[in-house]
């Protein structure tokens, strides 16, 4: 994938809000593990195409943790919010043949529109990664987030990729239908080859699914 544009990294500059510290992500009960990540050899060569530069904290491969898996949970009972499950399948460049092992960040914001607070770290608590499986295959399970407050953008889930053969960069966020300040550009896609806005379905357990598939560039 390409280098990050300067005008998409002023761009993430102006969407994010926080400040700093972070608490660890809370991982899968046993109903949701998956495979672990395949060796540390694996991970840490994929870490190695990760945005490095401290200074730039608008990415957040480096910072993955040992383990990594393809199913993550960020909610906690004690949380507001609607719950949200994500899944979805990451495809090589020809959009049909899944690709294994791509490292996921995502973060988002709380149930007010903030990223990080209270000390969080400056993307806030929602945030993560996740490793697709042998099937190319990701799954998220954390609350809905809401839009910035006084603003008129739209809720949204940001995302970047890694791979052992590609460097760090992003895809279209996550957007949802019905939202009422999704603008005509967000609608068109840009990276991701897919429709990155979800229709959410509400399952017997009131919990909203939506399916997110990406279709990785040309390297």
């Amino acid at each position: 994938m390409n280098q990050i544009s300067e005008n998409r990294r002023q761009f993430l500059k102006r969407a994010a809000i926080g400040a700093a510290a972070f608490p660890f992500l809370v991982n899968c009960g046993k109903s949701t593990l998956a495979q672990k990540t395949e060796g540390l050899d694996v991970l840490n060569e994929i870490k190695e195409n990760a945005i490095q530069d401290t200074k730039d904290e608008w990415w957040g491969a480096r910072n993955a943790p040992d383990e990594v898996r393809w199913k993550t949970k960020l909610v906690e009972e004690k949380d507001e919010g609607d719950r949200l499950l994500i899944s979805g399948t990451i495809y090589k460049s020809d959009g049909r043949t899944p690709a294994p092992n791509v490292l996921i960040y995502f973060y988002h914001t709380d149930i007010k529109g903030l990223y990080g607070r209270n000390g969080q770290h400056r993307h806030g608590r929602f945030r993560g990664w996740m490793l697709t499986d042998h099937q190319g295959r990701y799954s998220l399970f954390t609350i809905k987030p809401a839009s910035y407050p006084d603003t008129t953008n739209p809720a949204h889930i940001h995302m970047t990729l890694t791979g052992v053969d590609f460097k760090e960069d992003w895809v279209d966020s996550i957007l949802f239908k019905g939202d009422p300040f999704i603008t005509a550009r967000q609608r068109k896609i840009e990276r991701g080859g897919f429709d990155p806005i979800l229709k959410l379905e509400k399952d017997s357990e009131n919990i909203l699914r939506g399916t997110r598939d990406i279709q990785l560039e040309k390297i």
